[in-house]
């Protein structure tokens, strides 16, 4: 019997390594956020012959399902994806697919006849990691001024690379962001909040990565990413507050974080998607991301 189960830390601890053939970039294979979303979507998860399986109980269709099965090896894929199909007999749920790029779409196919839908808010913005860092071209020279603004209304501010006894500052930042919000209409602010004191608190369980911006000594905003393939980081957590994020402090951890030592290894960073917020859609089309990783779901018509 599959020991389907909500994720755990000894799930993704010490799995900060990949194999040569996986080269995902989707926010939704990364280990932090399956851990980290586990009560936003309803996840199970269980380990199969080497693959990572999830399985979404998410109230809509492109959150409900099986997710594309993790780790193990190309060879193995039609074995797991018939298991995957016996399983959901074994437990008498539908045969549904979310959250699949469009390689996987394209694996899955091979196997089984999956009728697709993909809604464009679900799409993750990719960007080339030395764009972001440099900021170079015509198209970004708002970006360039932004911090050029920062810099001359902070000349005292600093990056520093999140480590051990900085939990509080991340925190304080991500509090007073929270305090910002007029109204918590849906929970997920909160949620989020609650996502990051939670990274906070296992950070080296958890492989992450980031920093967090200081003007004056004073905790202006933070960021928190990992590692989805060998290739590709994505951001979990990017936040500031008041007059700091009014002046640039987003523009200027996103350049600083895209700069920094822990990323210089990666080609691309995932910014994650827009969720159909009209306001963060613009943020980061304005950003020119290299692609947009289309996501899709789906029914078994098998």
């Amino acid at each position: 019997m599959t020991d389907w189960h909500r994720p755990e830390l000894n799930d993704i601890t010490g799995t900060h390594s990949f194999p040569e053939s996986w080269k995902g970039m989707g926010s939704d294979t990364a280990l932090v956020n399956i851990w980290q979303l586990r009560d936003k979507y309803d996840t199970l998860v269980a380990w199969q012959d080497g693959f990572f399986l999830r399985y979404y109980r998410g109230h809509s269709a492109n959150r409900r399902g099986y997710g594309f099965p993790l780790f193990g090896t190309k060879e193995k894929l039609g074995t797991i994806l018939g298991f995957i199909k016996y399983d959901s007999r074994e437990r008498n749920i539908p045969l549904e697919f979310c959250l699949c790029d469009e390689k996987q779409r394209n694996v899955i196919d091979e196997f089984l006849n999956v009728e697709w839908y993909s809604e464009d808010s679900d799409s993750d913005y990719i960007y080339k990691r030395e764009s972001l860092a440099t900021l170079a071209g015509k198209k970004l020279h708002r970006k360039r001024n932004h911090i050029n603004g920062f810099k001359k209304i902070y000349p005292e501010f600093e990056y520093r690379t999140i480590r051990s006894g900085m939990e509080r500052d991340m925190i304080g930042v991500a509090e007073k962001w929270l305090s910002e919000k007029d109204k918590l209409t849906d929970g997920s602010e909160l949620l989020e909040f609650e996502s990051i004191k939670n990274a906070s608190a296992n950070m080296e369980a958890l492989g992450l990565i980031g920093g967090v911006l200081y003007v004056d000594g004073i905790a202006a905003a933070m960021t928190m990413g990992s590692a989805v393939s060998e290739n590709c980081v994505d951001v979990h957590f990017e936040k500031a507050y008041g007059e700091y994020a009014a002046n640039g402090a987003f523009t200027v951890i996103n350049q600083c974080f895209s700069s920094s030592e822990d990323v210089l290894g990666f080609e691309y960073i995932n910014r994650e998607e827009d969720m159909g917020i009209e306001g963060l859609k613009t943020a980061k089309e304005s950003y020119y991301p290299a692609y947009k990783l289309k996501k899709y779901y789906g029914v078994c018509k098998c």
